[in-house]
This record gives structure tokens, C-alpha cells and sequence, in this order.
């Protein structure tokens, strides 16, 4: 677990209002995965954040290789989404997915994320 998506689930949590972005976060979730089901490695990585980026190619791996070699759970449905000012995070029934708002549009800082008891998400994948 990166303390970088610590960071981002703790500045982000306490401010509690929302962007009205709800929407377009949640479209980039699901972009995500959705690329990943079809097996587009390249296409996953443009919705990545270039933390993220950088984190998956720290072995030496390609970005695109390493997105879908993450083993990112299939998703489940949306159960909450959530936008603090320019970060959100939008919860599945079997993952959860932070995401940030660039000038580009929206990017996932890390999906693959799971809640451990009293700590921060542990995440497949994760940048900032």
C-alpha cells in the first residue's frame, strides 16, 4: 500500500462535498475496466494517472503488460461513488477505485483496492 494513495484517501475523505462530477468519474471507472475485459492494455493505461503509470512500469514492464497482468478483480456493480472536490472514489461490489481529476479529465490513481481493517486501502494498483 502506497502511502500516496493513504494520503489521497485522507485528504479527500473529510471534505465531503461533492463536485457534481459523480458521472464522469464513474464513466472512467468503468472505461477502465472495461478495456481491461477486452484485453486493450494500451487503451487501460491512457486512463491511468501517470503515477499509476509510472508504479505499474517500476519492473521493467511495459505499462500495457502490466495493467493486465495487475490481476484487477472483475467489478461487480456500483455500489457508491463518491467525489471530494477533484478526487473520488467509486466502490464495487468487489473492488474500489480511486480516481482524480487532471486537466486532461479524470484518472485512476489505483484500483485494485481493498479495505484492511483499521488501515489505509491496500491497491493493486497505485499512484497518485
Amino acid at each position: 500500500m502506497s502511502i500516496t494513495v493513504a494520503l489521497l484517501v485522507a485528504a479527500a475523505l473529510p471534505s465531503g462535498c461533492s463536485s457534481g462530477n459523480d458521472d464522469a468519474a464513474t464513466r472512467t471507472a468503468e472505461r477502465l475496466h472495461a478495456t481491461l475485459q477486452q484485453e486493450d492494455g494500451a487503451a487501460a493505461c491512457d486512463l491511468l494517472s501517470d503515477d499509476a503509470q509510472e508504479q505499474l512500469t517500476e519492473s521493467g514492464d511495459l505499462c500495457e503488460t502490466a495493467v493486465m497482468d495487475a490481476g484487477l478483480p472483475d467489478t461487480g456493480r456500483v455500489v457508491e461513488v463518491k467525489v471530494y472536490g477533484t478526487a473520488a472514489q467509486v466502490r464495487y461490489d468487489d473492488d474500489v477505485v480511486f480516481l482524480g481529476e487532471f486537466p486532461d479529465g479524470w484518472k485512476v490513481t489505483a484500483a485494485g483496492c481493498s479495505a484492511k481493517a483499521g488501515a489505509p486501502y491496500d491497491c493493486q494498483v497505485q499512484g497518485g
